[in-house]
């Protein structure tokens, strides 16, 4: 059983921006899956897509019925602090 499906997914931020075209990928449940690439190749768009940071422009990102058609429990950890960089800790 699959956790997620990308299905023809697509990122596009303007007309001449594609940053993620046409990617197709099923993970498997338990299963461990690392994006390898060059700088700029859509690696953390993939990622900020399956944790709902970011919407496909086209395509589908598609759960398990076993689990609502929901994310779950997903964790990120972002390369730099990119969440609130204004924001301190008290």
């Amino acid at each position: 059983m699959s956790s997620v499906t990308y299905d023809h997914v697509v990122k596009r931020y303007t007309s001449d921006l594609t940053v993620v075209k046409d990617f197709n990928v099923e993970i498997a449940d338990k299963e461990f899956m690392v994006l390898v690439g060059p700088s700029g190749c859509g690696k953390s768009t993939a990622l900020r897509l399956i944790a709902g940071l970011s919407a496909p422009t086209d395509g589908a990102i598609e759960w398990p019925s076993r689990s609502g058609g929901t994310r779950g429990d997903i964790g990120f950890v972002f390369q730099e602090p990119t969440l609130m960089p204004w924001a301190t800790v008290a």
